[in-house]
């Protein structure tokens, strides 16, 4: 698989910035519901509330160190072609929630950090190390960020779940096999249909 994208498929740099970032956005996901759910006594998996917590915000900066490279890759590692079977209402949405995505990505752990060093919660850095405050405790602001947070992480669920519409009913409806695009360990060309043509072009 070539490390860069070309006209007709994602490259290996592209697909593992992709499926990072949905690992650790979900990760943050069952984290924060965890951790909300959980008395301050309570454990879950053997992990206290404040481990949640601390884990939350730990990867929620890794998050966007991640966010940072992939934009960055996407800058300078131009796009392949739209598939071929999208239709041009498709593509506008496509366009659309990806903005959406990218911009949340950034506001939702900019605003869960300005909320915890604000709300002088601070950050225990995986439990290793504290991070400096440079904000100070300041209710307002922490007020604003804390739901600045909540509405970024709805805007990505409501981003997601467009994004996945698309794909499965390209996928299992219009059959074309576009899910195969961004796959790992696949080389799906434009306008293949399926792993039967990925795995032959891997052995091309």
């Amino acid at each position: 698989m070539p490390l860069l994208n070309d006209a007709k498929r994602y490259g290996a740099l592209t697909k593992f910035f992709h499926w990072a970032i949905v690992g650790l956005f979900a990760f943050q996901y069952a984290a924060g519901y965890t951790m909300v759910s959980l008395e301050a006594k309570q454990t879950a998996l053997g992990f206290s509330q404040a481990n949640y917590y601390n884990w939350h915000k730990s990867i929620g900066l890794v998050a966007l160190c991640f966010a940072i490279f992939r934009l960055l890759n996407r800058k300078f590692n131009s796009l392949p072609n739209w598939a071929p079977g999208l239709t041009k209402t498709e593509k506008r949405m496509m366009h659309h929630y990806e903005n959406v995505l990218y911009l949340a990505m950034f506001v939702m752990p900019i605003t869960g950090y300005i909320y915890v060093m604000a709300g002088g919660y601070g950050v225990h850095f995986f439990e290793v190390v504290h991070l400096p405050n440079p904000i100070g405790k300041w209710e307002l602001l922490a007020f604003i960020s804390k739901w600045t947070h909540i509405g970024c992480s709805i805007a990505i669920l409501a981003a997601l779940a467009a994004h996945m519409f698309v794909v499965m009913r390209h996928q299992f409806v219009v059959r074309d096999g576009i899910l195969w695009r961004m796959l790992p360990g696949t080389t799906q060309a434009e306008g293949s249909a399926g792993p039967t043509a990925a795995k032959l072009e891997q052995h091309e």
